[in-house]
């Protein structure tokens, strides 16, 4: 096939060099003379066949599937088809029967026992039939070597001979090769040209070997396989990666019999190495077929078997160095139930399975997807079933009721694959299925005006084939001249440009083609948005990037933002896109764009810093990101700043940030009006930027310290009340204190006693807990460092207990040993009064600690903590002051109350002053409790009738008994 552009032309060649090369012909070529008139059928035939491999049969017009496909091509093969149909008429050679193919021929025998043997071209190399074999019935089985110089027949009444597959001549005779009253079911060479197996319909294997003894030729048969352990009804031998002695010279053959899958060698010795249960499906027969498929980096052989709706996958393992004696096994890979039942199983490839269903659909399946990309509908093809050879009624019969039953739809010899081509055997036609190559494909796909098609497919290789794809985008845009655009098909052509970066059709033929309709210009913009927010297109001309923003910029500008980020600037109307950004504030755009083409990275500081307010979150956070990225020496919004600039950047930015009046500043302007902007608006994070940059190396070494140091003074004169908040001041306090702790930063005695002021003179009522917390941290680790040994403990005491720092107070008497006021601070402290209990129990054994006088002192502030709590302590280390700490209680009777629930809930003994109390509370309380108390815990008799007498509880007598009964026990 010819695709033609101007003085170029394309050939379009199948890439498997073991296909069968089937070519047009004419009358002149045949060897059979002329027939009379044809039939109207036969006509309808010419027709369908009329445009070679890319006409589909007349039943696949009729079909919905086939319509829509465009991997397989399907056709008739007119020159065979006609040929066998002239010898029916001719030499009455009788109707098809089955098929087989090799390197160089088709063979197709006759219900007659004639055989039609083809070259290539479709020319009738020779037609045999033997007049002394004429009452053997029709040909059941064929088979070529390798080297496509013999071809072996079989009949229906068990004959077998050898043909020279050049000439037609006989070479040998085999009137009993096999089981004797059976019919000729399989013949199959194996990789050995010596060697080839039979298979009968006893269900019985044979060996066929072939000598030559003395200028004699010979052959001797052996049964591999007796029908009577179980009857074959398929083999099919290994022939492949033998050229590489792959596998050592060992002949495989995978047999099928209606219960079992077996693999076995045959040579250099017979032995069995896999054999597997098949579904018992009596109505079906078992399908099997190997392939060499790619396998990482290796080709492996695959066995793929079927039966019914069952289909199974097994890899080839070999492993000769081993000393083990299982060298060769077979894996199973995976195991697939299909939705319908099937008849015959071929691969195309190494990639794709041919799958006949029942209903003669012919499924396409890629194998390591499963998934299905074709259907082909062959049920008008007339395709010729061996039904009557399964059941031997040339012979009598004579098979098993199983074996009959099964083979009802046999069609083993009447499909034939080799390589992507697959050949099905009609009663008065041969068709031809085979895969299309990729350029194949996209001609018959354009050819149909199925550009969607067309283009994803180049889209996907076209890199490889750059100049085919072109000339199909150009037949495209031709069409489009001629047609209205749909979007499918412009959505793959965009696909398709951007994948083979054809810059200049995307922005000038098809952009041309689709100005006319605003909808299809509308999903133009679209495509081109998609593939650039996707990374998979960098550049556009400038007048489509201009079109672009002018279409994006009042539909969605956070989209534009995003196109503007990824599209290289060379391609950009800079006037335009930064007029834009800044009448949409599309801040990260402004930047992206000034800093690129200007490398001038202060300006984004100078143009938007005086417009910053605490509200505008979106400019505030955009700056505070860009001047972090600025002095850490890396681009933003993405990319990176050039080596060479990195330096000159970092020193820009900081000194912009430390001018102290701006160009344009009004007279009331403050100092440092850039750095004041930033902190103003988060003070927290603009200080953990300035921590951040700290750690490059411009600031490190002494100059790098003197560089901190200034910093420090300016951010101190910046934050001040009343334009900064106590919590600002807090968060400048703190950040200061965490430089003093990590010794990376040296501030003089004046400096470091303002930070101190800062973080004690504030109470805490108008902070946060965040800041309070981070107020006591700094505090803290400015003592454990010890950088504050100038001050006295006493007064900085003073100073925590004023500002609330109860943990700096904590940690204050523990450096002056006065543990008796520790639990005081737990009680004070609202974040850590819960962890007072952990204080006491730690350290209920330390004398020094004095915890037992302070839990006596403060057990009323405790038990209103967690009365739980405090009861557990209680009772594991005081009970002996259970009445002392219950009449503590007694001004909060419901405090009071809640310690000694917990106390009659545990094991612990009550003394009756204690017991009554409790009961006349619970009377006072809950008068139905009162008698489930007396029964679990009796109370003095007298004193109990007395308690529930006055709060006048009926029916206590009998808990009193029980009372009085345990108080006796």
């Amino acid at each position: 096939m010819i695709m033609t552009s101007g003085s170029e032309e394309y050939t379009v060649e199948d890439s498997d060099e073991s296909l069968l090369d089937f070519r047009e012909i004419n009358d002149f070529d045949f060897d059979i003379p002329e027939v009379a008139a044809p039939t109207l059928e036969k006509v309808l035939w010419d027709m369908e066949s009329e445009e070679g491999s890319d006409t589909t049969s007349l039943q696949s017009f009729q079909s919905m599937t086939s319509r829509f496909r465009s991997m397989m091509s399907h056709c008739i093969l007119q020159g065979l088809s006609t040929q066998i149909s002239s010898a029916a008429d001719r030499v009455k050679a009788g109707l098809p029967s089955v098929i087989a193919n090799s390197l160089k021929y088709v063979a197709v025998g006759t219900s007659h026992g004639y055989i039609l043997n083809f070259d290539s071209e479709q020319n009738l190399c020779w037609c045999y039939q033997n007049p002394s074999l004429v009452d053997q019935g029709a040909v059941s089985a064929l088979a070529f070597n390798l080297e496509s110089t013999r071809l072996l027949v079989g009949y229906e009444r068990g004959y077998i001979t050898m043909l020279d597959a050049k000439s037609g001549d006989m070479i040998r005779q085999m009137p009993d090769a096999h089981a004797p009253q059976t019919a000729v079911l399989h013949l199959r060479f194996t990789f050995l040209h010596n060697l080839a197996l039979c298979g009968d319909s006893s269900g019985c294997v044979f060996s066929l070997g072939f000598n030559r003894k003395l200028g004699m030729r010979t052959w001797d048969s052996k049964c591999l396989f007796s029908g009577a352990r179980g009857e074959v009804c398929v083999f099919e031998p290994l022939v492949q990666g033998h050229d590489v002695n792959f596998l050592s010279r060992h002949a495989l053959v995978a047999m099928a019999t209606l219960s079992k899958i077996i693999v076995i060698s045959v040579k250099p010795r017979l032995k069995v190495h896999f054999n597997q249960q098949l579904p018992k499906i009596s109505s079906s027969l078992p399908l099997i077929s190997w392939q060499l498929v790619s396998i990482g980096k290796t080709f492996q052989p695959v066995l793929a078997w079927a039966r019914a709706n069952y289909l199974h996958y097994a890899r080839l393992i070999t492993n000769f160095g081993s000393s083990s004696n299982n060298r060769i096994r077979l894996m199973p890979l995976r195991n697939v139930q299909l939705p319908y039942t099937l008849t015959a199983l071929h691969w195309l490839g190494t990639r794709h399975l041919a799958l006949l269903d029942t209903s003669e659909n012919l499924h396409l399946v890629e194998v390591r997807t499963q998934r299905e990309l074709e259907l082909l509908e062959l049920s008008n093809a007339g395709l010729v079933y061996g039904s009557a050879h399964f059941k031997a009624l040339a012979v009598g019969g004579g098979v098993s009721e199983a074996f009959a039953l099964a083979g009802e739809r046999a069609c083993y010899n009447s499909l034939s694959s080799r390589g992507t081509q697959l050949l099905l055997l009609g009663t008065k036609a041969v068709h031809l299925v085979k895969l299309r190559t990729w350029p194949e494909r996209i001609i018959f796909l354009s050819e149909q005006g199925r550009w969607a098609e067309a283009l994803n497919l180049a889209a996907e290789e076209g890199l490889n084939k750059e100049s085919f794809t072109i000339e199909l985008l150009t037949r495209y845009l031709e069409n489009l001249n001629q047609n209205t655009v749909d979007k499918d098909s412009l959505t793959a052509a965009v696909a398709c440009c951007v994948r083979l970066n054809k810059i200049d059709i995307l922005c000038n033929e098809l952009l041309e083609a689709v100005t006319t309709d605003q909808h299809n210009l509308d999903w133009y913009y679209s495509l081109l948005t998609d593939h650039i927010c996707g990374g998979s297109l960098k550049d556009l001309s400038p007048s489509v990037s201009q079109m672009l923003v002018a279409h994006l910029e009042h539909r969605d500008p956070q989209l534009l933002e995003s196109i503007l980020l990824s599209l290289e600037i060379g391609c950009l109307d800079l006037h335009q896109v930064l007029k834009v950004c800044k009448r949409l504030n599309l801040y990260n755009a402004w930047i992206h764009i000034t800093t690129r083409t200007l490398g001038d990275y202060t300006s984004p500081l100078v143009e938007f810093l005086t417009d910053l307010t605490p509200s505008n979150n979106r400019l505030g956070n955009t700056l505070l990101v860009y001047v972090s990225s600025c002095l850490a020496g890396l681009g933003y919004p993405n990319g990176s700043i050039p080596e060479s600039d990195v330096p000159r950047v970092k020193y820009d930015v900081l000194r912009c940030l430390e001018t102290v009046h701006s160009i344009n500043g009004k007279s009331d302007e403050g100092s440092y009006p850039y750095l004041r902007a930033l902190l103003r608006y988060n003070t927290r994070e603009c200080l953990n930027v300035v921590e951040l940059a700290f750690t490059e190396a411009e600031f490190l070494g002494e100059m790098g310290l003197l560089q901190r140091q200034r910093l420090i003074h300016i951010l101190m004169q910046i934050v001040t009340p009343p334009q900064f908040s106590d919590s600002q001041i807090i968060n400048l306090a703190c950040f200061i204190s965490r430089l003093v702790t990590n010794d990376s930063l040296a501030i003089d005695e004046s400096m470091l006693t303002s930070v101190i002021q800062s973080l004690t003179n504030l109470a805490g009522d108008s902070l946060t807990l965040r800041d309070h917390s981070e107020k006591e941290q700094a505090w803290l680790d400015l003592l454990k460092a010890k950088k504050l040994t100038q001050f006295d403990l006493t007064k900085l005491l003073e100073m925590a207990l004023k500002s609330r720092c109860y943990r700096v107070a904590e940690h204050l008497h523990e450096l002056q040993g006065n543990f008796s006021s520790i639990l005081e601070c737990y009680l004070k402290d609202p974040v850590r009064v819960s962890d007072v209990f952990n204080y006491i129990l730690s350290y209920i054994q330390a004398p020094e600690r004095c915890v037992k006088q302070q839990f006596l002192e403060n057990f009323n502030h405790l038990a209103a903590i967690s009365c739980e709590k405090a009861t557990e302590i209680v009772i594991d280390h005081f009970p002996d002051y259970i009445e002392a700490l219950t009449d503590l209680l007694s001004d909060d009777t419901d405090l009071q109350y809640s310690f000694l629930s917990e106390l009659v809930s545990s094991d612990l003994k009550l003394p009756d002053k204690i017991a009554e109390l409790f009961l006349e509370q619970v009377c006072a309380r809950h008068p139905c409790k009162a008698c489930e108390f007396l029964l679990a815990r009796p109370c003095r008799t007298e004193a109990a009738l007395e308690i529930t007498r006055k709060y006048r509880v009926g029916s206590s007598s009998d808990s009193l008994a029980v009372g009085a009964i345990g108080r006796m026990d």
